[in-house]
């Protein structure tokens, strides 16, 4: 199954050293066998380009373009992919040299606000990730999220099959404008290859540019339906801190309750062999109460209470991160998540007894005075504190 976003960059720069060096030695043979110096033709402008980084660039293109598969039909490998990766590093390289300067702001704009791995400030460059989404559009006209199929259609996949066949003819066109110039040492003068090389990157970039923005478009519409809950989360955890800020208790324990529930849903589809028994009404509310009665309850439902305030808390302070550390979109490979949902999960339905028991007392809201009320801000710095006493708690009452 392929992941939107996902590449492997550190085996890509294994190959890319290794290529590299293979693509050094080759040229090094090529300027003289034992040690001898090759005799340097051309004008003196083409003698001291090809003393430059650009001109290399050049070189590898061709040499790499030789044994490279076509995207639109051939099987690729992943030695297969790290070529066509490594030609469009290079491509870029020489875009950016011949200042292609052309805005990809849609690749910032359409990605996605939970999508790990935060995206570039200042992208530049051809992603193989293209290609592969491209290959796999081509196939067939959805994609598998979290067991939900997604919908792209027809005219996407009709789409990529163009954009790889784009790809194929310009990448051999960028390949066809340097190979006969190097060997004949520039005769029509470098100006003019400079002018004819930048037509064919342009014409590259164009093709490119048009498919990938359409593609970020369609991912980011997918992306959005399968982080649906999550965005649901991350939204009832900033309320619900903006109402903890304000005192405003009905509203506190309203989103917790709609928080806890969201969580209980979202925990069933993500936890492997999670229990089926529903949550209680109120959980959160009447965890605090079991704190507030602490002289009514025994010290293993205290610590039932704590222990469930503590998985709580861990809870919602990953969740206001996540627009910051950011996720995968295949749920369940986000190995905290799912194990902070199970721990809470487990939790609430130990603490069943403990909750069933205060809820008969007076409600809290109704029976506390002070302003002393649980909340993240208060507890956060007492996390610690709260995990060691109810460690203590859990080993006393075993």
């Amino acid at each position: 199954s392929s992941h939107f976003g996902r590449s492997s960059p550190r085996r890509a720069e294994q190959w890319e050293a290794s290529a590299a060096f293979k693509v050094g030695a080759a040229l090094a043979a090529a300027m003289g066998k034992k040690g001898k110096k090759a005799k340097e033709t051309g004008t003196p402008d083409v003698i001291k380009f090809k003393k430059t980084r650009e001109y290399w660039l050049l070189k590898e293109c061709v040499i790499i373009q030789e044994s490279m598969p076509y995207v639109n039909h051939d099987e690729l490998d992943e030695l297969g992919y790290m070529k066509v990766s490594r030609f469009l590093n290079m491509v870029g390289l020489l875009a950016e040299h011949l200042q292609l300067n052309t805005k990809k702001d849609y690749r910032f704009n359409y990605h996605h606000k939970y999508l790990a791995p935060r995206p570039q400030f200042f992208p530049f460059g051809y992603d193989i990730e293209v290609i592969r989404q491209a290959r796999e559009m081509q196939n067939k006209e959805s994609i598998t999220y979290n067991g939900e199929v997604y919908p792209y259609g027809e005219a996407f996949k009709l789409q990529s099959e163009d954009f790889l066949k784009d790809v194929d003819s310009k990448m051999s066109k960028i390949a066809a404008e340097i190979d006969p110039k190097i060997k004949d040492d520039f005769a029509t003068g470098l100006k003019r290859f400079k002018v004819e090389l930048l037509e064919a990157l342009e014409l590259f970039d164009q093709k490119w540019m048009s498919y990938e923005q359409e593609y970020l478009k369609a991912r980011h519409a997918v992306l959005s339906k399968v982080f649906e809950p999550i965005d649901r989360l991350v939204t009832l955890e900033i309320m619900l801190t903006h109402a903890e800020e304000r005192l405003d208790i009905e509203a506190k324990q309203a989103l917790e309750n709609e928080l806890v529930r969201t969580i209980e849903r979202l925990a069933k589809v993500l936890v492997p062999n999670v229990s089926p028994d529903p949550f209680p009404e109120d959980v959160m509310p009447l965890a605090e109460a079991c704190i507030f009665y602490e002289t009514k309850c025994t010290d293993e439902w205290l610590h039932q209470a704590k222990w469930l305030i503590k998985d709580y808390l861990e809870l919602r302070l990953y969740i206001a991160k996540i627009p910051e550390e950011r996720l995968q979109p295949e749920l369940k490979e986000n190995e905290q998540l799912v194990r902070l949902l199970k721990t809470f999960h487990e939790s609430v339905l130990a603490a069943r007894g403990a909750l069933s028991f205060v809820s008969k007392l007076p409600k809290l809201i109704h029976a506390k005075t002070s302003n002393n009320w649980l909340t993240k801000k208060l507890l956060e710095p007492d996390l610690r504190y709260i995990q060691k006493t109810a460690h203590l708690a859990f080993e006393s009452a075993h």
